[in-house]
């Protein structure tokens, strides 16, 4: 893939790190996931869970991959998300 592609898949902004900090959050907060909890599940830093649970601080990539293989909820949805592709 060329790095023109790249760019222009990176900068099409249909959903920002926020958006999507705050709609797993709002997940885990359904579940009952308490920010030592999911500090402790993923192996990170209450603090940096801390922040992107009620500081509004969007969550890292390697959190949502560490929350997709960690929680089946999350994984669930974010894949229900994706676009389906037809081969």
């Amino acid at each position: 893939m060329s790095n023109e592609n790249l760019w222009q898949i990176s900068h099409k902004n249909l959903f920002d790190n926020w958006q999507l900090t705050r709609d797993v959050v709002n997940m885990m907060r359904t579940q009952g996931i308490t920010t030592k909890q999911a500090a402790r599940d993923l192996c990170i830093p209450t603090e940096r869970a801390r922040n992107w649970y009620h500081r509004n601080t969007g969550m890292t990539a390697l959190d949502l991959l560490r929350m997709m293989q960690q929680y089946e909820f999350v994984r669930q949805a974010i894949e229900n998300s994706l676009p389906h592709r037809i081969h």
